[in-house]
């Protein structure tokens, strides 16, 4: 009876608000999805880059060397995962710069990186001491005590401001090689006097060159040189402000409550054979 009737103003607008309603679902759901899946993305392909820089980065590493271990670790107290490409120093700077990468890692802190980068507090401290004999009555307590003594340099490595203008003025030696390995062995033999190493990198090779000789080589209490390494957020990324801050406090959390010790720890434990690659 009703099959051919015309269609009343009631019935059209009843039509017209189904439609509505459908077109407000799909669009809903394809937000919610999206959303979703930026999550997702974000959470999964957090992009980070770093280059060879070992025992604290290195592809060649279990892990990519302790500081990326350090890294992983408070990215995911902040609930993210990362993906670490290894690339050469200048083009991951580059392109962390550029945006393509949300961070890069470890930095020393300049005013010309502070220009394209905001910096995280620092995530490593290097820490250099001045290695002896044990027995050679070698003191530090400032400069004056390396007065006529010879310093192992290997060819490769800088010195510090300091030592170089020791060495410019002729108040020290130097006695170079192509290894830092060899100036633990040089130092133990009597073929120099002192060397310049990271604590941490100096724990290493203590054990791997020198064995059961190990305590014949000794740090000496004063450091010589401190710096800090820094993870760098590109300024490209709108959000990078808030992960700066966000990283610091899941960096302080997991410093307070030991993880962070545990990690370096747990790195000298486990790597074993990584004399090799530091030099």
């Amino acid at each position: 009876m009703y099959e051919n009737a015309p269609a009343t103003p009631y019935l059209q607008e009843n039509f017209v608000l189904r439609s509505v309603h459908k077109i407000m679902f799909v669009v809903l759901v394809v937000l919610v999805f999206k959303g979703m899946t930026l999550s997702r993305t974000i959470a999964e392909e957090l992009r980070l880059t770093t280059g060879e820089y070992p025992p604290f980065t290195s592809q060649h590493i279990p892990g990519g060397g302790v500081v990326s271990q350090l890294v992983e670790l408070v990215f995911s107290r902040m609930g993210y995962k990362t993906a670490v490409d290894y690339l050469p120093w200048k083009r991951g700077y580059v392109l962390s710069k550029r945006g393509k990468y949300i961070a890069t890692y470890p930095y020393l802190l300049t005013d010309e990186r502070e220009v394209d980068f905001l910096f995280s507090a620092p995530i490593i401290e290097w820490e250099s001491k001045i290695y002896v004999r044990g027995d050679s009555g070698v003191e530090y307590n400032s400069t004056l005590d390396l007065f006529g003594l010879r310093e192992c340099l290997p060819h490769h490595y800088g010195s510090l401001p300091v030592l170089d203008e020791l060495y410019s003025a002729g108040q020290i030696k130097r006695v170079r090689t192509p290894y830092i390995r060899s100036c633990w062995l040089m130092v133990l033999n009597g073929r120099a006097d002192f060397f310049v190493e990271d604590v941490f990198v100096a724990d290493i090779f203590r054990r791997e060159v020198l064995a059961k000789r190990m305590n014949e080589v000794v740090e000496l209490e004063k450091t010589i040189s401190t710096d800090y390494g820094h993870v760098i957020f590109t300024r490209e990324f709108d959000k990078s402000e808030e992960l700066v801050l966000r990283f610091n406090k899941a960096f302080s959390e997991l410093s307070e409550n030991g993880e962070i010790a545990k990690v370096k720890k747990s790195f000298l434990i486990q790597n074993t054979q990584l004399g090799d690659l530091l030099n």
